[in-house]
């Protein structure tokens, strides 16, 4: 069932088929193509073989439009059967127009305003959440973020401390953080198969050094040149038809599993 002509909506019920790219809780590569259980402008619950690592980021494309961005991961929700897990990913470009979906604007006051502690430390906080992490803290009692005391990500849970100035100051320092320039775009250390080609009939089956939703690192034995139209094909299968995105080759660089090669897409 198509959902793009669906509009103004906060929470959408609906299997929308996507392919996620990332590293699992061993940090192994993997691409799986699979399906949206529901999804908003804030994030998304998802169905997944692999086991995910809280904090981590995703690259979630959606295979209806070919739109792809940056997830992160909140935690996860339920089993659902054998090693299928549901997850909570949160959008790190909320902008983003991935699900082909108008949604209407975000009001700051029915946002969910919850206190939790850090597991490791007890540090507490006032914490305005996302949709997403409100669904992982329901369903779990757990949702995964950073901890400035332990100085890096941990496990917060609903805390029952009493409200203090230091609590109030704290947590105002946090949403302001939450209010600055969004990241750049990170690029994934992953390794897997893709197919290459240019336009000048040179095709290899290279491995990708590390990905981002704006292009990739690959490494060939086979020669291109800066400026180079690419056709990418990522993940690649000798079982399937490619699927190719345009690129363009933007540097390239001497390693020793031969030459590494920066390529941009083109949208």
């Amino acid at each position: 069932m198509s959902i793009l002509g669906r509009r103004r909506t906060e929470r959408i019920l609906a299997p929308v088929r996507i392919r996620v790219i990332g590293n699992d809780m061993t940090g192994v590569s993997f691409a799986e193509e699979t399906v949206t259980v529901s999804f908003n402008q804030q994030g998304a619950r998802i169905s997944l073989i692999h086991s995910l690592l809280p904090d981590d980021v995703v690259l979630v494309k959606n295979l209806e439009n070919e739109v792809e961005e940056e997830f992160r991961v909140v935690g996860a929700f339920q089993q659902v059967f054998g090693s299928r897990c549901e997850w909570g990913v949160e959008a790190i470009n909320p902008e983003s127009d991935i699900w082909g979906v108008e949604f209407t604007p975000n009001d700051d006051s029915v946002q969910p305003k919850v206190m939790v502690e850090c597991a490791a430390c007890k540090t507490a906080a006032q914490s305005t959440l996302s949709s997403i992490e409100y669904e992982v803290l329901l369903a779990t009692g757990l949702i995964s973020r950073h901890c400035d005391r332990c100085n890096e990500t941990t496990r917060w849970k609903p805390s029952a401390q009493a409200m203090t100035e230091e609590i109030l100051v704290r947590s105002h320092k946090a949403a302001s953080q939450g209010t600055r320039t969004p990241r750049r775009t990170r690029r994934l250390k992953i390794s897997m198969q893709l197919r290459v080609r240019n336009s000048w009939g040179v095709v290899d089956i290279a491995q990708t050094r590390d990905v981002s939703k704006a292009g990739l690192c690959f490494a060939s034995t086979q020669r291109f040149s800066p400026g180079d139209d690419v056709y990418i094909t990522l993940p690649y299968a000798q079982n399937q038809a490619p699927v190719e995105t345009k690129g363009k080759v933007i540097w390239t660089g001497e390693g020793t599993a031969g030459r590494f090669y920066g390529v941009e897409y083109i949208r």
